[in-house]
């Protein structure tokens, strides 16, 4: 037979998850969406902008594609920047970036980056194989516009 008391705690055990994850999903998702749109995506779609209206012409493409999704292309290159699962530890939350590069057909996984927010301070820290978001961009961007193959 079940205890009356053991089943009123796993009830409770499951209503705690429950709001605990809804917390995540209405609370802290879209927190961590508008970091990686305000502070990342918004960036290369600056600096393309920038790029493109300085050479008078497209040469490379911006294309949003959802709230935690966006690509960059040419004509034979295209990243794509995939936001992916949150992690919460504490009172820190963590997102990775997952870059894709795709150039001629061929797919290629490139470096890691992440970002995690400190839910009490609202401090941000990237990981990044750079100083900062700009510079990554402009490093990404640099590296594609050496590239022979990289044009519109």
């Amino acid at each position: 037979m079940v205890d009356l008391e053991d089943l009123v705690e796993t009830y409770k055990q499951k209503i705690a998850a429950d709001n605990g994850e809804k917390y995540k999903n209405e609370v802290i998702e879209p927190r961590l969406t508008e970091i990686f749109n305000r502070d990342f995506a918004a960036i290369f779609n600056n600096i393309i902008d920038i790029i493109n209206s300085k050479v008078n012409s497209t040469v490379i493409n911006f294309k949003p594609e959802g709230k935690n999704r966006f690509s960059i292309e040419g004509k034979f290159h295209r990243i794509i920047f995939q936001k992916g699962k949150t992690e919460i530890i504490g009172n820190m939350a963590g997102v990775n970036i997952i870059p894709l590069c795709i150039w001629k057909g061929v797919t290629k996984h490139l470096g890691p980056i992440a970002f995690v927010k400190d839910l009490e301070s609202d401090k941000i820290e990237w990981d990044l194989p750079v100083n900062s978001t700009e510079d990554y961009v402009k490093s990404i961007l640099g590296k594609l516009a050496e590239d022979e193959d990289f044009y519109m």
